[in-house]
């Protein structure tokens, strides 16, 4: 109740960020998730919990270093830190009360609230700017490739009528920040080797770019062959929501030809073609 009260002003700041800022309106479900992932790995708190002083003393440290993020977060104005203060707050509690076992049943619900947290407002600005260079780039060959005269000038896309500018609410960042939390809560449920996951992981800003430069393609062919309004309907509405679906199913895909790719044999993981697994299910190969 303690941490609750201290950090009320600092969830009520974030909520207020979530509602206004469509970039960051998953922040709601971030906090779902991490109970989610409390309760799902509830069978690691039935293991022997023992408090030792390395467990205390390192809790004692992650909350002092909680206060000093908070302390620098309101004198040098630098208002994200207070919030984010709270993460290292949270695993200090929870290896002071339950020791070394609690801190391995809690990291991964404690380390997923980073998502929560919108990105500082600098590097917002770096990661927008190329991402927008690369979704015209890319977006304008597609349409080249489909036989549709485009011409890149800066962030903007001509088309033969029409023009599409890929503004910074347009970069695909939010869609990156999303998929980036799910691509993490994936590999936090699913039961796949680390290097699988880190797979997953490290594809998220690919996929992310994939799916927007999708969305503007779309838009560029609507523009061409049918008309404004239902171009600038796919563009705001109707692909922005179905991007993200699109994402995901390629994740499963990915995730999928990950586990077809690699058999687990009785000595480890053995590398195995389809073509080869296919023989030795029929038996052929020796």
């Amino acid at each position: 109740m303690i941490l609750v009260w201290s950090y009320v002003g600092s969830i009520l700041m974030l909520s207020e960020r979530w509602l206004t800022e469509p970039d960051y309106s998953h922040g709601f479900v971030v906090p779902l998730f991490s109970i989610y992932l409390l309760w799902r790995r509830r069978d690691l708190l039935r293991q022997t919990s023992t408090i030792t002083w390395s467990a205390v003393l390192t809790g004692c440290g992650l909350i002092l270093a909680a206060g000093v993020m908070r302390w620098i977060g309101i004198y040098q104005q630098f208002d994200l830190l207070e919030p984010a203060s709270l993460i290292p707050c949270l695993m200090g509690a929870f290896l002071i009360i339950g020791g070394w076992s609690w801190g391995k049943w809690s990291w991964p619900a404690v380390c997923f609230l980073v998502f929560m947290i919108p990105l500082p407002g600098f590097i917002s600005g770096l990661l927008s700017q190329p991402l927008q260079r690369i979704g015209t780039i890319v977006s304008t060959f597609s349409l080249q490739t489909l036989g549709i005269p485009a011409i890149a000038r800066g962030n903007v896309i001509y088309l033969t009528e029409a023009r599409i500018g890929v503004v910074e609410a347009c970069s695909g960042l939010r869609m990156l920040n999303v998929f980036f939390a799910i691509t993490i809560a994936a590999s936090f449920i699913l039961n796949r080797p680390n290097w699988e996951k880190a797979v997953l992981i490290l594809s998220a800003p690919l996929i992310g770019v994939v799916t927007n430069v999708m969305r503007i393609t779309i838009t560029g062919v609507a523009h061409e062959f049918f008309s404004r309004e239902l171009a600038d309907h796919l563009f705001h509405d109707l692909a922005g929501l179905l991007m993200m679906p699109i994402a995901v199913a390629l994740l499963v895909l990915e995730a999928w030809l990950l586990k077809s790719l690699w058999l687990e044999g009785k000595a480890g993981r053995v590398n195995l073609g389809l073509g080869e697994r296919k023989r030795l299910k029929t038996g052929d190969a020796t």
